[in-house]
């Protein structure tokens, strides 16, 4: 009777797995793929909590990129050593391992537990293989009932094979999405750059007509170095190949910093460059160097979409548990039709294409970054009175 109930219940938890499976399959959005699959672990392993960490075989480093007990997109990025922890072990010999009582195991990483004030009373782990290389480690931790068991590996390790596939082909879908649409932008700066260099060759131009070729030849390979860099920034924000170095420091030290590197651009078009920030301000916890990225990328916008004699204001406010900060224009404006596609990528206003270079991927990165950190982006905009973007980040991530 026994026999019959526990072969009952482990089909019961194969037909789960199928079910999933197939949700996972259909799953193209990698952050959301790797939730579901953080959520189904629990639920095949019967376990309290689960987490994907990924492994980087040219840092040789892992990462956690999702948990189901750690709610923050920053806390993806925390670095996990392979020596010195039991997904370092998986991850080096290639094998799933259960680990009764975790505590007392020397390979044991317990800056997690210390995060999340979860105890780790007994850890089941496996490797997530790639054509013959580790990619990853799916762990289920706290076995409701008892400890985890080889029926519970076996169950996993289904499912990691599955999660595998699903993510490959997500960073797949989304490797070819990115480059088709980086391929179809650089086919005019190309253009052109062909087309001067045609000219020049063929002894056609006048002298002071060479200039001229030389000056669009600077332009377009300064606007493809500049569309190429941003372009990998966001396919690694947009992969979660990005991580963050999660650090404590003064967001207003840094918006001074931002405001001495734009101030010199500003004055060049006349520009009032108005700081306004109060004596102090909370400090957070965050990539410094993203989100300095992040504020120059919306500060430069200000500067480059701005009419001669404009003003910006770079302004900052601490409320409860989160800090407000805007940078305001007096330029061109966004027209109401087109708010709603800035911040897709290679999106630029149409009025706007022929007077100010840019790539139209700057505010799709600015939007990646904010998000990353917890926070919310926003902007309201008036044709020929100006632009003011909104940054709401928490004081506590």
């Amino acid at each position: 009777m026994k026999k019959n109930k526990a072969h009952s219940a482990l089909l019961n938890r194969y037909q789960k797995l199928i079910n999933i499976s197939c949700d996972l399959a259909s799953e193209l959005d990698l952050n959301i793929l790797l939730s579901k699959i953080v959520r189904a672990a629990c639920e095949v392993s019967d376990a309290e909590e689960a987490s994907i960490l990924m492994y980087d075989p040219n840092k040789k480093t892992l990462y956690f990129q999702a948990a189901t007990n750690l709610d923050s997109q920053l806390k993806r990025g925390l670095v996990v050593p392979l020596d010195g922890s039991i997904a370092g072990w998986i991850v080096n010999h290639q094998k799933p391992i259960i680990v009764d009582n975790p505590q007392k195991d020397k390979r044991h990483f317990d800056y997690i537990g210390k995060i999340t004030s979860i105890e780790c009373k007994s850890l089941l782990g496996i490797p997530l293989m790639s054509k013959g290389n580790v990619i990853g480690v799916l762990e289920v931790i706290n076995k409701r009932g008892g400890g985890f068991n080889k029926e519970d590996q076996d169950v996993l390790l289904a499912l990691g094979a599955q999660a595998t596939v699903a993510i490959e082909n997500s960073r797949l879908f989304l490797q070819s999405d990115l480059i088709g649409e980086f391929v179809h932008q650089i086919r005019t700066p190309l253009s052109a750059l062909n087309a001067a260099a045609h000219l020049l060759k063929s002894n056609r131009v006048h002298e002071d007509q060479k200039k001229k070729m030389i000056d669009i030849l600077e332009a377009e390979i300064e606007a493809l170095a500049e569309m190429s860099s941003s372009f990998l920034d966001l396919a690694r924000l947009e992969s979660g190949r990005k991580q963050y170095n999660v650090k404590e420091f003064d967001i207003r030290d840094l918006l001074i910093v931002c405001h001495e590197i734009i101030i010199n651009e500003a004055h060049k078009l006349n520009l009032l460059f108005i700081l306004d920030l109060p004596d102090t301000l909370p400090l957070i916890r965050g990539d410094r160097k993203q989100l300095k990225q992040a504020f120059i990328n919306l500060l430069n916008n200000a500067v480059k979409y701005n009419k001669i004699g404009g003003e910006i204001i770079l302004k900052a406010i601490a409320e409860k548990d989160r800090i407000i900060i805007t940078i305001s224009d007096t330029g061109l404006g966004i027209p109401e039709d087109e708010r709603s596609k800035i911040f897709e990528k290679f999106y630029r206003v149409k009025s706007h294409r022929d007077h100010v270079p840019g790539t139209g991927l700057g505010l799709s990165v600015v939007k990646q970054i904010i998000h990353g950190h917890g926070g919310e982006i926003d902007f309201t905009s008036e044709v020929d009175v100006g632009t003011t973007f909104t940054i709401t980040l928490p004081n506590e991530i």
